[in-house]
Formats: structure tokens, sequence, C-alpha cells
């Protein structure tokens, strides 16, 4: 059940989710956690506050110890996404480094990690997703909290394992770090605003728009943009404003979806887990007259012909005529709102694509003749003449019809000039009298 609290602690923990400074909320959150009581209805509440203070206090130290370093080339700890998802390969470290090298044939070392994160490709079924190697256990605070920031920006999380005593650990370990593994989309995000009001977005089966705007308002919190899943709580939403994030995961090892030989196959099967796992498709775009390019195309489930036309150049929307789509070896031609499957093929035409040419119309009649060229062979008796005269790409143009009024046209005559102190004079020769 959510957590009540003295009015006193919810205006401090209001102030502490407003507060944008890591120093500042982190002091809030401390006040909260001292202050509040301390009993069985709260223990989840006081779980959630002990693993914010502990991410706040990673992060401060990691940014006072880039502030140290400013200027001295250090390399920046981050891994810039591509446009494949991003898979961290997390557990604790043996299982974790057996699994990366099965997947990426890299051999991870520990001490890496402190200069820099281990990245590689994994390609199966001609997607080239980024992994990266995000240990759990042995490592210290601040490395810990290097983990954390690669764990929350990841797309999907490759639990690997050995066993499910080790699972149910390796769970444990993620939930203290405010990261939870989960394949059901409960679709809860809260965002503090600075006016408007509450504002709801969706609608749930289990906690009606009333009672969440009575809890955040019981919070102090008056102004928020709150989405509701079907399957949302209050307890989620009181989640999410503790900043803990749902992570779609794959559990690799012994009983799991997928094995560690799977991975080093590197085949179809474990590409569809992958993608399934993540709502993903693949589909592989084809110029006229090519073969399909690869990689593919790495899309929503459900997306159409528009969203791949986009995809590719924005102005296809616009000057799109028609789509063929190849399923299971069969041609179809379709249209923009077409709904496409994994292994998809799509070839869009556009307007003003390059295609077949019409012959020119440049003879009398509509015929196309050739130009003459430097030493060809003269036409044989009878034939009509050549309307293309050397040196020309077209036929000559008829002379114009004479007319009696072409030529020069006079100009009308004139009006004479006035003077000041006498009657106008003529614009003829000579010298007014």
């Amino acid at each position: 059940m959510v957590t009540n609290l003295p009015e006193e602690v919810k205006a401090i923990w209001s102030r502490a989710i407003l507060a944008r400074d890591p120093k500042t909320k982190l002091e809030l959150l401390r006040q909260v956690y001292s202050r509040m009581p301390k009993h069985k209805g709260t223990e989840n509440l006081q779980m959630n506050i002990k693993r914010q203070i502990s991410s706040l206090e990673a992060l401060i130290e990691e940014q006072e110890r880039k502030a140290k370093k400013k200027g001295s080339g250090g390399a920046e700890w981050a891994v810039r996404k591509t446009d494949f998802p991003q898979l961290c390969v997390t557990g604790f470290p043996g299982a974790s480094a057996a699994a990366f090298e099965a997947m990426t044939g890299l051999r991870p070392e520990l001490f890496r990690l402190y200069e820099s994160p281990v990245v590689g490709i994994y390609e199966a079924g001609d997607v080239p997703f980024q992994a990266v190697w995000c240990p759990l256990g042995g490592i210290g605070r601040l490395l810990l909290g290097r983990v954390t920031g690669l764990l929350q920006n990841a797309d999907l999380l490759i639990l690997s394992h050995g066993g499910a005593g080790e699972l149910g650990e390796l769970v444990r370990a993620l939930d203290e770090l405010g990261i939870v593994p989960r394949n059901e989309d409960l679709g809860v995000e809260v965002r503090i605003t600075a006016s408007g009001g509450i504002i709801i977005s969706g609608t749930s089966d289990r906690v009606s728009e009333e009672e969440v705007r009575e809890y955040l308002r019981g919070l102090r919190i008056y102004n928020a943009w709150v989405r509701l899943g079907s399957r949302s709580s209050l307890e989620d939403v009181e989640a999410a404003l503790l900043g803990r994030r749902v992570k779609r995961y794959i559990a690799v090892g012994p009983g799991g979806a997928l094995g560690v030989e799977d991975l080093a196959r590197r085949g179809e099967e474990a590409a569809r887990e992958v993608l399934r796992a993540l709502g993903l498709i693949r589909v592989y775009t084809k110029p006229p007259d090519e073969e399909p390019r690869r990689p593919p195309l790495v899309i929503p489930e459900g997306s159409t012909v528009r969203d791949v036309a986009a995809r590719v150049h924005r102005e296809l929307v616009e000057s799109f005529r028609f789509a063929r789509v190849w399923r299971s070896g069969l041609p179809s031609r379709v249209g923009l709102d077409y709904k496409l499957r994994d292994m998809d093929v799509v070839e869009i035409r556009a307007r003003g694509a390059p295609g077949p040419r019409a012959p020119r119309r440049r003879g009398p009649g509509g015929t196309s003749r050739p130009r003459p060229g430097p030493g060809a062979s003269p036409p044989p008796a009878g034939a009509p003449p050549n309307p293309f005269p050397p040196g020309r790409r077209c036929a000559p143009r008829p002379p114009a019809p004479s007319s009696p009024t072409r030529g020069t046209i006079a100009a009308p005559p004139r009006p004479p000039r006035r003077t000041r102190w006498g009657p106008p004079r003529a614009r003829t020769g000579g010298t007014a009298g």
C-alpha cells in the first residue's frame, strides 16, 4: 500500500521531488529518511529512499571527479547509441564476462572499466546490436555508479547467471540500484511541470484518475503530467516518482530463454528472441531493380509502409506512388497504411524517381529517327527525306506566315508642346514664327 506520511515529511518529500540540483535533492532525501516513521508500512519507501540516496552520492562523486580532471583529456565515461538496439550484458563478473565474450568475441577485463566502458558489436540475424559489459558485484561505489548509468540507458538487459539462485540475487541487486527487470510494460511515467495542473493520460483498471490526483496533491504536487497503463497501480506511480526504471530483459543461463551457446552461434534464433523482447521487427529496403540492402531497418511492431518511407527520407511520404512488399517470396502492391511483418522486403516507388524512359517524339508522325553522324551511309533510294539535318536535334521550324501588318509600326503623333508665354508650337522642323 502507498505510505501515509506526516504532513511535515510530505512537505519535505515534495520539495525533494521538485529539486533539480543533486546536492539539494540529496540533503532533502536524508531529511525525509531521518524524520519518517520506521515501521512495516514504510519498508518499501525506506528502501526506495536509501536506493536514491546511494545513486545521488555516486552521481555527485562522479561530477566532482570530472570537475577535478577537467581539461586533462580523459576519456568520457559514456556510450553513444547507434541506429540499432543497445544490449547491456550484466551479471556477476564471471558469468557476464563469459556471455559478453561469446557475443562479441572480445575478452573483457575488469580493470578496463576504470578507463572507459567495454563496448562490442553483436551481429545476429543481419542486425549489428551494440553490446556493453556491465558487471555487478566486486566493484567499488564509483564504478557501480557508472555501471548504473549504463544500465538505465540500455534498451535491453542480458541477465547472465549460473542458476535460479544466482538469478534471484541478480534481480535483487538490480532492484537496489532502482532498476526493475520486467517484460510487462506498466506504462507509468510522471513528469513534474511548471503549470497546467495535473494532467493524466491513459486509464488503469487498478486505480482511478481521482485517486492519482489526490495522492499527488497530498505530496503537494499540483502540476504534473502522468501516463498510466492498463495495469498500473498507485504503488507504480509512487515508484515512478522515486526514479525507479522498468527495463526489459532476457535471462541467459540454465532454464533461461537462451543459453551462452545460443548467443555464441549468433544465429536467427538469438536475433528473433532479442527483437521479440524489445517489440521490434526487421524490414529490408530494396531499390528498384537491385538486391535488398543490409543491414535491415529495425522498427517497432505494427509499423506501416509510411513509417519505413519516413525513416528512409521524409520526402518519400509526399511523393509516394505505391510500394511492393515481398513476404515469403511473394510480391504484392500496397499503399502507405499497409502493416509490415518481420523479414518483409519493401520497394518504394515515388513520383519523379528514375525509371524506364519512353521514346522521345522527334520526327513527324511521332517517329524517332537517329541523328546521322559522320561517315553515315546515305539513305536508300525512295526513302523519305530526313527531317533532321546535320547539326540539328529536331526538325526545323516552318517559317511564319507573312502578314501585311508585320514590320515596323509607325508611332502615333505626339501632341504639340506648350510654352510659357505663347500658344503651343508644332513639333515640326524649322523655327517657330
